[in-house]
């Protein structure tokens, strides 16, 4: 029953990277939109930012590269004082079941074995007092490594960048 359900997830996931593909303009990342624009956007000056289970040698670069987009928008980082409270989390998906157990991130030399998975990393924006969702967002990319291969970061960079910029599109620039 578990392996059922696991396949299951397996091919809706696909089939959401397949709906995905239309809204990807890079050739590496892909992004989708999943909550746009309840919120009271003209509020929103200031963003506290937080990550969930990003892989340490993504995190100080998805960070960097977040910020400095989300900040095209016109508000500013403030872990203290803020209006709404970013979340970055990192979700992971193998995309074979009977490999659910090998870590794509650490190395294994003995075995001859190809991962494909989806990593995907989600944007949540919800306003600091209510905590109320008002803007939702998702970026991923499938991937085939060997057990313990890592993306470069000078090649990563532009990637993010380029998949954070195309998915926050929707996102209202602040005016004042």
């Amino acid at each position: 029953m578990l392996g059922s359900k696991k396949s299951v997830q397996v091919v809706l996931l696909s089939i959401l990277l397949g709906l995905t593909a239309c809204a990807q303009t890079s050739q590496q990342i892909g992004h989708s939109v999943n909550l746009c624009c309840p919120g009271n956007y003209g509020d929103y000056k200031e963003y506290r930012l937080e990550t969930q289970d990003i892989p340490s040698f993504l995190n100080a670069y998805v960070v960097s590269e977040f910020d400095s987009v989300f900040q095209e928008k016109g508000l500013m980082r403030n872990d203290s004082r803020n209006q709404v409270r970013i979340t970055l989390s990192y979700q992971h998906v193998n995309l074979n079941p009977e490999q659910e157990t090998i870590d794509p991130f650490e190395r294994q030399l003995e075995d001859d074995v190809t991962l494909r998975y989806i990593a995907t990393i989600v944007v949540d924006i919800r306003e600091s007092s209510t905590g109320e969702m008002v803007w939702s967002g998702q970026i991923n990319r499938i991937h085939t490594v060997v057990p313990g291969e890592y993306m470069h970061e000078d090649v990563a960079r532009p990637e993010f960048a380029g998949a954070f910029r195309e998915m926050l599109a929707s996102y209202p620039v602040l005016t004042e």
